[in-house]
């Protein structure tokens, strides 16, 4: 599976807040076109690695060498602490599908179990971890692969029901608009399931990059990224036609009598049922794949910070690693995030994952955002440079058009879910704040890296090739930085006429040395 490591985020859970709000048909038509769009953003995102491929490239290098420099900054760590907070997410996921909802010393014992288990096993051996990873994928798959089947036994059900146009449930409004509200509240809810996929499926891909094998990676990634994203999306669109016809979408136990995250629509058909042993083995198997899902993120999480670190633009303390090559200060930095999971011993832990499920969504919209910036950038120097890109996929540019104003209505539309008949208690002030705070913090981000008296600026240059061979730059050590002048930024360095490559001089903003 493309997304192995990760697969079944927000797609027990999640995806049933979703379909409390839309109903069965709104979640299908939702996962459809999330779909397409993780399909729009990483041709978009592949396009430009395989141009020039890099072990970091797609969730830290391209940035840097296509767009400003604070912009490439902020959505660096943006994606770090994105990564780091699906770690949380997870653990309130695990509580939810146990249906411990109520805070209290009960639950604190259970957060700490499963804590010690994400955060203690990414300390262990890379290669062991990596080892233990294909383990917890194959039970995830099959996890999903023993779900499956039982779509067929309400197939039937499903096709009476979106028939006669009752499948699409009304949301604060009645009528067609109040369908189509309820439409794009699905895509809100259910965006959780797709969220960094574009990225993580291509920096799966390129990462043999490390080895040296660029040429030949250059010609496979097209494909291999085709086929992940494929194997991504269809296990989704089936599983959204899966939960929409097991669980009815008014049942108050999708949300937990409307206080947030709820039972899996997997779990509710199969007691619903009453087929015996089965909810139990579907209890564990999801508990699984959040532990396991927990687990990846950390790993991807401390990793990204790393590679940060290694080519300048984090501490360089991050970059240290053991004698079983973890890079422990990063995983320690990063695991820090999966405190907010212990918000549940005093919230009630259906709540907290809602509240963490808004602040992951809504920085994934802000990623592809960036993301199709880079690629506007990246098409930008190659026509200036009289030069055309390696590989060009048929939907693209249109389906960086597309990412682009999807991703945008999303984001800014989030506050939908602060409305007056939102599925989730608390303030609406709460709910507005925790939908937009991203905006805030990117922007802020980028901002102190303009302020050089906030945060000093020291640059690397280093050779880029626009003729398409990489820089790969993990072996041999690192280059000496220098300190340089801030250049304009928002603005491209000129290309000389008639030239086959130049040098993209990088400005990448780094941290003193520890």
């Amino acid at each position: 599976m493309a997304l192995g490591p990760t697969l079944g985020t927000g797609l027990f859970i999640g995806a049933g807040q979703a379909l409390a709000v839309g109903g069965p048909a709104s979640l299908l038509l939702s996962y459809i076109l999330l779909s397409f769009l993780t399909f729009a953003m990483t041709t978009s995102v592949a396009e430009v690695s395989i141009h020039t491929l890099s072990q970091h490239g797609t969730l830290v290098n391209n940035g840097y060498l296509y767009i400003p420099s604070s912009v490439a900054f902020a959505s660096a760590y943006l994606r770090w602490y994105s990564l780091a907070l699906f770690v949380p997410y997870e653990i309130t996921t695990a509580m939810v599908n146990l249906g411990l909802w109520k805070p209290g010393p009960a639950i604190t014992i259970r957060l700490s179990i499963i804590t010690i288990i994400v955060v203690g096993s990414n300390f262990l051996p890379e290669r062991t971890f990596k080892s233990s990873e294909r383990l917890f994928t194959w039970i995830k798959i099959g996890a999903m692969a023993t779900l499956f089947p039982s779509l067929w036994h309400w197939v039937l059900e499903v096709l009476m029901d979106i028939l006669p146009g009752g499948a699409m449930n009304e949301y604060l409004v009645r009528g067609l608009w109040g369908r189509f509200l309820g439409f794009f509240q699905c895509l809100l809810d259910g965006s959780i399931a797709f969220s960094f996929a574009p990225e993580l499926i291509t920096h799966r891909a390129e990462m043999p990059a490390s080895l040296g094998e660029t040429a030949i990676l250059s010609a496979a990634i097209p494909g291999k990224v085709m086929s992940d994203v494929l194997q991504t999306a269809f296990p989704y669109i089936m599983s959204s036609l899966a939960m929409g016809v097991m669980a009815p979408f008014n049942d108050t136990r999708l949300t937990n009598n409307g206080t947030g995250s709820g039972f899996s629509p997997y779990l509710i058909g199969l007691k619903d049922a009453k087929i015996q042993i089965v909810p139990t083995l579907a209890t564990i198997a999801i508990l699984l794949s959040s532990v396991a899902s927990g687990r990846s993120f950390l790993y991807l999480s401390s990793r990204t910070l790393c590679a940060m670190s290694e080519l300048g633009h984090a501490p360089s303390g991050f970059s240290v690693r053991n004698r079983w090559n973890v890079p422990y200060m990063a995983v320690a930095i990063s695991a820090l995030f999966s405190t907010l999971s212990f918000a549940s011993a005093r919230i009630p832990s259906s709540t907290v994952n809602s509240y963490l499920l808004r602040l992951v969504t809504s920085a994934s919209f802000i990623s592809s955002l960036v993301s199709c910036t880079i690629y506007r950038h990246f098409h930008r120097r190659l026509r200036a440079n009289r030069m055309t890109s390696r590989h060009s996929y048929s939907v693209q540019p249109f389906g960086t058009h597309f990412g682009m104003f999807v991703s945008t209505i999303l984001l800014f539309g989030g506050g939908l879910w602060g409305g007056p008949k939102g599925n989730v208690n608390g303030s609406r002030g709460a709910r507005l704040v925790i939908s937009y705070i991203n905006i805030v913090v990117f922007g802020l981000l980028s901002l102190a890296h303009r302020f050089q008296d906030v945060m000093p600026v020291v640059k690397v240059e280093r050779p880029i090739d626009m003729g398409g061979r990489a820089w790969v730059g993990q072996q041999g050590p690192r280059e000496p930085r220098v300190q340089k002048t801030q250049s304009k930024p928002g603005k491209l360095d000129p290309i000389p006429e008639n030239a086959g490559a130049f040098e993209l001089r990088l400005s990448p903003t780094m941290f003193p040395e520890l």
